[in-house]
Order: structure tokens, then C-alpha cells, then sequence
């Protein structure tokens, strides 16, 4: 005797929940992202090196600090002296680390500090303002070291 089964054809897979729950989490997702513009300075990294012979010399030790009013030149160590130029003063900036080259030039290293709230284009201005004389063609200070504890008031 012949049992008489049907044969059920499956069933299709209902795919919206899945899907909707996708795109809920897509959108999670991107919600919960941070969109952060991400610039680039190019500078070249300062190379450490061990020096065994004595300086008679003070050394530069060149800091600006820059704000949004003001930049701040100071160099030296041991009889430390400090300059203030306004923001657009920037060609008498240049000339006065032109000065500060010649006097001293085998220096090479800046260290820069800003507020936190300066702005990108400024900042980088100041950095342009420190790379080369347009007189001569040299080289300033070429290498950069970023100093992120702020400027000190």
C-alpha cells in the first residue's frame, strides 16, 4: 500500500527583519562615528645624536609660541631673551629669524608650541615663516618639534 506524502516545497526565507535590522545598524554606525579632518605638516623629524664635544657657545634653543594675537620668539639658555611679534607681522618675523640663523648657524631646531585654538592655516603660515629666506635662498630651521603642553602665560 502506497502512503500518498506530498512533497512540500520550502518555504522562501523572509529576509526583511535581517534586513531591516542591517540597515539599523548601519546607521548606528555611522552616527556613532567621529569625522575628524586630518591634516598634514611636512616637516622633517629631528635625528638624535650624541655629542661628545663642549660648546663654548649658549645654545639657540629657539621656542615660538604662537597664539592668535601674538607669536612669541625666545631663545637661549643660559641669558635667555624673548621677542613678541603680532600675528601679521610675519616678514618681520622672518627677518628676525634670519638674523638669529646668522648668528647662529649651524642651529637647526625649532621647537613650536601653540594654543590649543589657533587656527590650521595660521599655524602653518608661522611654520612657512620658518623654512626659508627669501633673500638668500638658505635654509632656516628646518627641523620642527612640536611641543604639545601649550604655551605658558
Amino acid at each position: 500500500m502506497k502512503v500518498g506524502r506530498k512533497i512540500k516545497k520550502p518555504e522562501k526565507l523572509n529576509l526583511v527583519p535581517i534586513l531591516d535590522s542591517v540597515f539599523i545598524f548601519i546607521f548606528f554606525l555611522l552616527m556613532s562615528a567621529q569625522f575628524v579632518d586630518v591634516y598634514e605638516i611636512g616637516s622633517s623629524l629631528p635625528m638624535m645624536k650624541e655629542s661628545t664635544e663642549k660648546q663654548d657657545k649658549d645654545p639657540l634653543n629657539l621656542t615660538l609660541e604662537v597664539s592668535k594675537e601674538n607669536i612669541v620668539v625666545k631663545h637661549g639658555l643660559k641669558n635667555p631673551q624673548t621677542r613678541t611679534f603680532a600675528s601679521v607681522q610675519k616678514e618681520e618675523l622672518k627677518t628676525y629669524l634670519t638674523d638669529l640663523k646668522r648668528a647662529n648657524p649651524t642651529e637647526n631646531t625649532m621647537i613650536l608650541k601653540a594654543e590649543p585654538k589657533v587656527p590650521f592655516q595660521h599655524l602653518v603660515s608661522v611654520i612657512d615663516s620658518t623654512q626659508m629666506s627669501k633673500e638668500s635662498k638658505e635654509k632656516l630651521f628646518e627641523q620642527i618639534v612640536f611641543d604639545n603642553s601649550g604655551v605658558n602665560k
